[in-house]
């Protein structure tokens, strides 16, 4: 029994005769190391890599030594400098064969104690993650090398990496950390160096916060593999320089960063400068942005960069035909609102259009013959609506729209009269409102 304070571990031999024992004192802990059969659970100051590769001579130390003094010995953690690095490899075949033939007992308890140390880096992987089964499997199936991947890299290299995570430089905590790699864990074959010059970009370049960049990291910890020359930088230049952020504006600006980071996703050449001249073009019914607009634009709605210039077309076209809407009209809804661009035509855009239009107004755009509720309004009507708040078109037809409606209706109060602003009151303003509401009021409106 030996303790070594430069080790931090225990070392348990099985010596077999006096004579081996006497041979062992002495000797340096280092020179076991080279010579003997056996495992040594390392400090985070060493390598476990560096240790666990001497097992490939540990069959043929054991052959050297005589007979009657071949050893098995089991080490396991205890009071290392890092509790999160303790254990070491499993024994390879061929040592835990002479082990197994030598010392059954110590080889069962080996492989078969849930408590022991002795567990492969996958399992120590998983354990200081605290991986659920789901969870391993899901890893897996989205990195398919991967088990052998981490076998290969081995846990101390594995260690720093998602170490460094939990440091003060990111701060990320360990829930975090197990979704992040979760998501994306091919992240832990990049190289620590790449990884901490992207943090120090993001960080200190731009200024995000250690809360703004973990929120970039849960969002899209792909952006962690991009070059800073090729990728990073020009997409922020593009932001900046083409889309209006400016470096003295650039504060209101970070927030498309870290709450849409994967616009760091899609080319600058093939993406996102050819939007900007679809946006800005004011040709066949385009929307003819100017710097201030597409400033403002992007700024709100940064998918707007990124879906395709059919998408975006198609919404456009609908909404100026269901309310017969000049170029001038178009534009002003979506600069004030162009989350509008994010809504679905088939299945979001004209079940709202029939929702709010008489069946005149609806003509042949109408998805549905009849709606139990419905607001009855003209074009013209519902496009006062809609330029006075863009976002009447986005609440929720059935969580909002309707059931407001309905109680409109049941004290007879028409919607044309109401409040333009009135679907953006919170339910317990809307209920205060309807409550000091006169139930003939408005029946007027209906006539």
């Amino acid at each position: 029994h030996h303790q070594s304070p430069n080790r931090g571990a225990y070392v348990y031999a099985l010596i077999n005769n006096h004579s081996m024992k006497s041979r062992l004192v002495g000797i340096s802990i280092h020179w076991l190391f080279v010579n003997a059969s056996f495992f040594i659970v390392p400090s985070s100051r060493d390598t476990v890599d560096a240790f666990t590769s001497r097992t490939q001579h540990c069959s043929h130390s054991l052959r050297r030594l005589p007979h009657g003094g071949r050893s098995a010995f089991k080490v396991f953690y205890s009071n290392t400098t890092d509790n999160n690095i303790g254990g070491v490899r499993s024994l390879p075949d061929e040592l835990y064969n002479v082990l197994e033939s030598r010392h059954p007992r110590i080889a069962k308890q080996i492989i078969s104690n849930p408590d022991s140390f002795v567990r492969p880096t996958e399992e120590w992987f998983h354990h200081y993650l605290g991986l659920s089964v789901s969870e391993e499997k899901k890893i897996y199936s989205r990195w398919p090398n991967g088990l052998k991947f981490i076998q290969r890299l081995g846990r101390q290299r594995l260690h720093a990496w998602l170490a460094f995570f939990l440091s003060d430089m990111v701060q990320l905590d360990h829930d975090q950390l197990r979704k992040m790699i979760v998501s994306r864990p091919q992240l832990t074959n990049y190289k620590l160096s790449n990884v901490q010059s992207t943090t120090k970009f993001f960080r200190e370049e731009l200024g995000l916060s250690s809360e703004e960049f973990a929120s970039l990291l849960q969002k899209y910890p792909s952006v962690l593999m991009y070059s800073i020359d090729n990728r990073l930088r020009p997409t922020v230049d593009f932001l900046q320089n083409e889309c209006g952020g400016g470096k003295h504006n650039w504060a209101s600006w970070k927030r498309v960063i870290y709450s849409y980071p994967n616009v760091f996703a899609h080319s600058l050449e093939k993406t996102l400068l050819p939007k900007v001249n679809f946006l800005c073009n004011g040709d066949d019914g385009k929307l003819g942005l100017n710097r201030s607009e597409m400033s403002q634009v992007v700024a709100k709605f940064p998918p707007t960069l990124w879906l395709s210039e059919g998408n975006l077309q198609s919404k456009l076209d609908f909404l100026s035909e269901s309310l017969d809407l000049k170029g001038s009209e178009l534009r002003t809804i979506i600069v004030s609102y162009p989350q509008m661009l994010g809504l679905s035509v088939e299945s979001n855009l004209k079940h709202k259009m029939d929702f709010f239009l008489d069946a005149d107004a609806r003509g042949g755009n109408s998805t549905e013959t009849h709606h139990s509720i419905n607001c009855g309004l003209g074009k013209d009507q519902l496009k006062e609506f809609v330029l006075y708040q863009p976002a009447l078109l986005a609440y929720s037809l059935e969580n909002r729209l309707k059931p407001r409606i309905s109680r409109m209706q049941e004290k007879n109060i028409f919607f044309l009269y109401c409040p333009k602003n009135i679907m953006s009151y919170t339910d317990i303003k809307f209920d205060e409102w309807i409550s000091t509401q006169v139930s003939t009021w408005s029946i007027i409106g209906g006539i």
